[in-house]
């Protein structure tokens, strides 16, 4: 499939869907002002999915947007039903599902949202990929993993969840989601379904599982572009003066001691 598609809709407004606990709130407040931030003149409805939050962890937030015009926050409580239906590690929580558990809450007009996870950092407009042209037979819009790349276990995560060779493994953490499509295929009963029967079986449980059911299905827009993970945003100037390309670990990227624009080229911007 093609990365880019060339007919957009003309945007008046943005849907965005988060999802965060109470532990997550340091940097699901940085998200939600970065979002704010950079879209200061577009109107922009955030669904927040969560359970276990508490008021003063919703008024954190509400504040953040209120500093900013037409930005709204709706928060959207999950419930603890489906906590007793899957599996928590120390590394995924609930609220990994909830991306798909908040869709059959939305409005029933809205026809699409962007799922964004609650730890990423927006530094680009998000209107270019948020009105992109998608097929009626596309759940979603998605970036490629690069992660994988990076570790050399690509062809691993396309194995453990039966990813033909010549077709691509997602990362869940950006999904523009196409509504009407997932409304009218019942698509929610059925994802929920394999979230409940493949919890324990995958290592990334979310992840794995709509990559095995929609590898197939989806749209890609680059990951350079819409969800590159954050070692990737710098490169070390001393090792490009050498003639050598390395990235920034997180623990430099948040060093104090360590002067970030001179030891650092951002190639984000």
């Amino acid at each position: 499939m093609p990365m880019f598609f060339e007919e957009r809709l003309e945007l008046i407004s943005m849907n965005i869907l988060i999802a965060a606990n109470t532990k997550f709130m340091e940097p699901t407040s940085v998200m939600v002002y970065s979002l704010c931030r950079t879209h200061k003149d577009m109107e922009v409805d955030i669904y927040l999915a969560y359970h276990d939050l508490k008021e003063e962890d919703i008024e954190r937030l509400q504040k953040i947007v209120s500093n900013f015009e037409k930005k709204n926050l709706h928060p959207l409580d999950m419930g603890g039903e489906f906590a007793t239906r899957v599996s928590v590690t120390e590394r995924f929580s609930h609220e990994i599902y909830y991306r798909i558990l908040a869709v059959n809450m939305l409005p029933q007009n809205m026809e699409r949202i962007l799922y964004l996870d609650a730890d990423m950092l927006i530094k680009k407009d998000l209107t270019e990929v948020y009105g992109t042209s998608m097929s009626d037979t596309c759940p979603f819009i998605v970036c490629e993993d690069i992660e994988g790349h990076k570790r050399e276990t690509y062809e691993w995560l396309r194995s453990r969840v039966a990813i033909p060779h010549n077709s691509r493994y997602f990362n869940s953490g950006f999904m523009l989601m196409n509504l009407n499509y997932l409304r009218r295929r019942n698509s929610v009963d059925y994802i929920l379904d394999a979230f409940y029967r493949g919890d324990s079986r995958y290592p990334c449980p979310d992840q794995d599982v709509l990559n095995h059911m929609y590898y197939d299905k989806v749209q890609y827009v680059p990951c350079s572009l819409y969800n590159l993970p954050p070692e990737c945003w710098k490169i070390d100037t001393e090792a490009l003066s050498k003639g050598n390309i390395r990235f920034a670990s997180y623990p430099e990227m948040s060093d104090p001691t360590l002067n970030q624009d001179e030891r650092f080229v951002d190639v984000t911007l």
